[in-house]
């Protein structure tokens, strides 16, 4: 397969179509609900990935039986596009999985876009995810999501190949052409590489890292989830993606193995809030809460089960890692730390 480059202008453009071409979707479907005859009708966008969107959907709808629940699933970057365009008046009410660092640009340039959620209970957070809150209280924290490497045994045995265990033996020149990664431009798993990396190296050496991996990758994809879908297939022998996944897929096919690099994962957070005005509009406030004070906890421990909550639920994925060394984030909440990486990024 050939190289996918995401170049910005690719991803503006990208940014556009889904900005014109988008409506309000039913879920991960892409198509447009029909309506509930006046039934009163909360809309959801989410970059969160299909089984998520499938689980929470399913719970609002018995929770809510007598509210349309809309889930639109958007990219991370069509995500903050779409919420930047639309403002305050946007079709959606609720926000969910937004990367923190593009709430924070979205923040920046529109204050009082967010609905203000002093009034919720942020004791309930571990320390460690809530760097935000003594500036304000315009989002919570709905996820942490750390990146491994996912290796398709199979494909390495049929070359003749090690399977890699750090971060350095990826740059081995015997691996080109046969990772996978996200792109930094639009996926926050990508980002989240990147700039773990550029964290535990430095600027200059970080850089130089990634400028020596290139020729191993085969793609660079929009998506954060298709490295490791390209995995199971064979279609790569290694993919960057999310560790829960990466685990799942494991428990799930034979020939696959979860590298997990003694020094350290990289990860990023996630946010969900409502739109300012919004919160007073039919069900959307109670939708939000019981999403807030209910329904995340047992989401995280299906799904995302790294720590976010002072009492964080046991995760339900088998061979889930008990503990892993985190890389120490720099500019975790920092947009213009973020656009400054993004700007340097070649591929």
């Amino acid at each position: 397969m050939k190289k996918k480059n995401m170049s910005m202008a690719a991803f503006l453009c990208s940014a556009a179509l889904v900005l014109t071409g988008c409506g309000s979707s039913n879920s991960a479907s892409g198509t447009e609900p029909a309506s509930s005859g006046g039934k009163d009708r909360v809309v959801i966008y989410t970059a969160a990935e299909d089984e998520r969107i499938e689980y929470i959907q399913q719970e609002l709808d018995k929770q809510f039986p007598d509210t349309e629940i809309v889930i639109q699933s958007l990219g991370t970057g069509q995500l903050l596009s779409k919420l930047q365009a639309e403002g305050t008046n946007s079709d959606c009410d609720i926000f969910y999985d937004l990367e923190v660092v593009n709430a924070e640009i979205i923040l920046n340039a529109s204050p009082d876009l967010f609905a203000d959620l002093s009034e919720y209970d942020f004791s309930i957070y571990d320390a460690s995810v809530t760097g935000y809150t003594d500036r304000h209280h315009q989002y919570a924290v709905n996820g942490k999501t750390a990146g491994a490497f996912l290796v398709n045994t199979k494909v390495l045995e049929e070359k003749g190949l090690p399977v890699p265990e750090t971060y350095e033996d990826m740059l081995k020149p015997e691996y080109a052409g046969l990772i996978s990664m996200p792109s930094p431009k639009s996926s926050g798993t990508g980002y989240s590489y990147y700039n773990g990396m550029v964290t535990v190296l430095g600027e200059e050496a970080g850089m130089k890292y990634f400028d020596d991996l290139n020729p191993n990758i085969k793609e660079y994809t929009t998506s954060g989830s298709a490295p490791a879908k390209a995995a199971v297939r064979g279609d790569v022998a290694i993919a960057y993606g999310l560790l829960w996944q990466c685990v799942n897929y494991a428990n799930e096919n034979e020939g696959l193995k979860v590298i997990i690099p003694e020094n350290g994962l990289a990860f990023d957070l996630f946010t969900m809030g409502m739109i300012s005005g919004h919160e007073t509009k039919g069900s959307v406030k109670e939708v939000f809460t019981y999403l807030y004070n209910e329904l995340n906890k047992p989401q995280c421990a299906k799904f995302n089960p790294d720590k976010i909550y002072v009492d964080m639920p046991a995760a339900e994925i088998a061979n889930y890692p008990e503990s892993y060394a985190e890389i120490t984030m720099n500019g975790l909440f920092d947009f213009n730390y973020k656009q400054n990486l993004l700007d340097q990024w070649k591929y």
